[in-house]
């Protein structure tokens, strides 16, 4: 009789498994994730020497064709969207199962070390669980990643996608696209702007020329204890496994360098941070341009290096660890140190609008100081813009009204050349 009952749960175990995963297939279309076929090669390696986590700058800036063949050795890109560090620390444990790893590159960003971890990361968590091996590792990650009201979401991941029961039309696509060979087979992706380039890297396409942004972003120089917690955890991993860890951050454009206000205060904290630890860090946003030289044109996005700028500094990322390059002919001691070298050039502007909205007020980046005059249009309801300040060093414009309007800015040297011309809604 007990035997029959044991057998009785573990059939019953099987079908409710089967339920939902045949759930999952007809529900959850996930035919354009770059993550599911990035998993799915990772577990395809039989050994990884080297291994690069972060989130969306590392995998659509580090190719791991060029380390492979720089360094002689098989390297992985394990970074996903808006990877926080008890992800890496989780992809890191992962990978490792794998074997052969002797380093892991971290990279650190301004974003990723300033805001609390705590829980409800769900988008985040589950471009990396969904497709996870079912192990311990696995398990631990989404209990302490989600809220306990979504844990039903995390391990079920039909339950997320559950409106879809009500479409046919919607089942049928999804069905018809997962048919597909190309799906079957984790065929490599291509989207109209990025394409999977092979081993967790994405190549992506398009350039920077917003010269306007109404976000700004400053360092507060606090690093939130969770933070500090799983940083300490991957230290602790890497040192009890033999793996060198060695911290980086990637390059951003000089306007979000800029934007920032207070960049070296944030290299200084990250400095100490792995000094703590006796962790190597090493900003390539500090690095001397006649070594590695950045465009805009290098970037897809203020903060995305596209596949150009990726194989530029893939290149020079792959010679300095390979021992190629010194690490003082590569790097200055601080931004405020590579700055003094760099050519005058204006970057962009600020925009913010006063809480009562009346005020609109413009401030200018550059690499080097100057006295910038603006002239202002406003866009009316007919679209045809129409003055609203004349050329004027005044960079508090008072707005016609409290809602959202489109301005067209002209900003000029003080030697009256045009340095830039651009829309932006504020």
């Amino acid at each position: 009789m007990k035997i029959i009952k044991v057998l009785g749960f573990a059939i019953t175990v099987v079908l409710i498994m089967f339920c939902i995963s045949g759930l999952d297939y007809v529900l959850s279309d996930d035919t354009n994730s770059y993550f599911r076929i990035g998993l799915h090669e990772l577990y395809e390696q039989e050994h990884i020497e080297s291994i690069f986590l972060g989130a969306s700058h590392v995998y659509s800036g580090i190719d791991p064709a060029i380390t492979d063949e720089a360094w002689g050795e098989n390297t992985f890109n394990c970074s996903t969207a808006s990877q926080r560090i008890n992800t890496s620390y989780t992809l890191l444990k992962e990978a490792d199962k794998i074997g052969g790893i002797s380093t892991c590159y971290l990279e650190l960003t301004l974003k990723g070390i300033s805001k609390e971890i705590g829980s409800g990361q769900t988008p985040e968590v589950y471009n990396v669980s969904d497709y996870m091996k079912l192990s311990w590792n696995k398990i631990s990650y989404l209990l302490r990643a989600v809220q306990p009201q979504d844990y039903v979401h995390a391990f079920c991941r039909a339950r997320r996608n559950w409106k879809s029961i009500y479409s046919i039309d919607t089942m049928k696509e999804t069905i018809s696209k997962k048919a597909q060979d190309s799906y079957k087979n984790y065929a490599p992706l291509t989207k109209s702007t990025s394409r999977y380039g092979g081993k967790g890297f994405i190549y992506s396409t398009g350039e920077f020329r917003n010269v306007a942004s109404s976000a700004r972003k400053s360092f507060d120089g606090s690093v939130p204890e969770d933070f500090k917690y799983y940083f300490k955890k991957i230290v602790q991993y890497c040192q009890k496994h033999d793996i060198t860890l060695i911290c980086f951050s990637l390059p951003v454009t000089e306007f979000t360098m800029e934007a920032v206000g207070n960049y070296d205060a944030y290299y200084q904290k990250v400095q100490e941070l792995c000094e703590e630890f006796g962790i190597s860090y090493y900003d390539f946003n500090l690095a001397n341009p006649s070594i590695l030289k950045m465009e805009d044109n290098d970037f897809r996005d203020a903060n995305h290096l596209n596949g150009t700028g990726a194989e530029k500094v893939t290149r020079v990322f792959a010679d300095f660890f390979a021992g190629k390059i010194e690490k003082e002919e590569l790097f200055y001691d601080s931004y405020a140190e590579k700055k003094e070298h760099l050519p005058k050039r204006f970057i962009g502007v600020i925009l913010k609008r006063s809480k009562d909205k009346k005020i609109c007020s413009i401030t200018p980046l550059a690499t080097k100081q100057d006295d910038y005059e603006y002239e202002v249009y406003v866009q009316a309801d007919n679209g045809d813009f129409t003055l609203l300040q004349e050329k004027s060093p005044n960079c508090k414009i008072v707005m016609p009204s409290a809602s959202k309007v489109k301005l067209k800015i002209r900003v000029y040297d003080s030697k009256g050349k045009k340095a830039a011309g651009f829309n932006k809604s504020v």
